[in-house]
């Protein structure tokens, strides 16, 4: 017998949110008819803790998503790309790989001719972006700061994650032997204080004084130690981070229960899909689907998509705001030619919807991804 599990909680988590209402941003796909594609990039299926590393590289940022469209059917003409592109006779669809060239990097991505094709023909049509990103390293340290039992900190979470994830990226080797020699996700109420007082030490070996939330970061580290218990870092599956990524397939289709949500065939997903029945409130959703992506020209574009967003937030990763200010003086005209053009689709798409961008990542890789799209549309 399939579970059954009410995906309208994904709305109510949305709506729940003190810092801003968008309740109005539903009606937008409410009252239309509209379909979402999907691919993904970087799909690692699972996080998990190796001896010396994770058994992925954590600035690749996991993305779902691709395009979407109100009304029954796309304007866009995706035959027509095909021609434009050139791509050899034996190519049965559209893939990332065609429009890129084999390129290695973002940057590399950014001087390929069929890419600045591909979203010049994007801003032509009537679809939008939507997608997911996780960055996987944010996502394994959170819950370091949500164990800690103290309602004060509430309103500083985010703030407190940004900076614990900063410390991390610069102690990364010696951070990473203190998740293994906890054997994290899952602390011994024994190692609390010793784990907690080991995370301190990257702060306090510091003789200048602290920015406010980095003290407010303290000062919570300070409050965990002393706790007999951590709520999201004990009784977990043994050294795994992420048993899969179902949860983000989820989302949108209870974000959006009144769309058509298409997916590249996907087996580890569809495997789980099957074992549940999905509701919104008392009404069984049967909205969804996975494809063949031969089929669904639009799940190719979405292949495109995420494939560019895989190598974008890579890039993302691996810059400081400093790096990120200084990026536009490097590029070439081709190259800020072709970073213009995704803004432009990138920012098309936010403006008709927030909802349509999702992120799992820390404040400065969201600070540096806004500073680069919106300079892109003016550099």
């Amino acid at each position: 017998m399939s579970n059954k599990m009410d995906l309208g909680l994904f709305r109510t988590l949305v709506l729940s949110d003190d810092f801003q209402d968008i309740s109005c941003e539903f009606e937008k796909f409410d009252n239309k008819s509209c379909t979402f594609y999907y691919d993904e990039s970087n799909n690692i299926r699972k996080l998990w803790l190796n001896e010396n590393d994770f058994n992925a590289p954590i600035d690749s940022d996991f993305v779902l998503g691709g395009v979407m469209h109100f009304g029954e059917k796309s304007t866009a003409d995706v035959d027509t790309l095909k021609r434009e592109l050139r791509l050899q006779k034996s190519a049965k669809e559209i893939k990332f790989k065609h429009i890129s060239g084999g390129a290695k990097s973002f940057l590399d991505c950014l001087n390929e001719d069929k890419v600045l094709l591909f979203f010049q023909w994007l801003n032509d049509s009537d679809l939008y972006i939507h997608f997911s990103n996780v960055n996987n390293l944010y996502y394994a340290i959170v819950d370091i700061i949500d164990s800690i039992d103290e309602p004060g900190y509430i309103p500083f979470l985010f703030q407190m994650k940004n900076e614990l994830y900063r410390l991390v990226r610069g102690n990364y080797s010696d951070f990473y032997a203190l998740l293994s020699q906890n054997n994290y996700p899952n602390i011994d109420e024994k190692n609390i204080a010793d784990f907690y007082n080991h995370i301190l030490r990257y702060i306090d070996n510091s003789r200048m004084e602290l920015p406010f939330n980095l003290e407010v970061l303290r000062q919570g580290l300070k409050a965990a130690r002393k706790q007999k218990e951590l709520t999201f870092l004990q009784d977990n599956p043994e050294k795994t981070i992420l048993d899969n990524y179902f949860p983000f397939y989820t989302r949108p289709i209870g974000l959006f229960p009144f769309a058509k949500h298409i997916f590249d065939n996907e087996y580890k997903i569809e495997e789980i899909f099957n074992e549940y029945e999905f509701y919104n409130g008392d009404t069984k959703l049967q909205n969804y689907g996975f494809v063949n992506s031969i089929s669904s020209p639009l799940v190719q574009v979405s292949d495109c998509v995420v494939g560019f967003l895989g190598k974008y937030y890579t890039y993302i990763n691996s810059l400081n705001l400093l790096q990120a200010y200084k990026l536009f003086e490097t590029l070439s005209d081709k190259q800020r030619k072709t970073l213009q053009t995704f803004a432009e689709f990138v920012i098309r798409s936010e403006r008709l919807s927030k909802l349509l961008l999702n992120a799992t990542e820390s404040i400065e890789e969201h600070d540096i991804s806004g500073f680069i799209l919106q300079n892109a549309l003016y550099n």
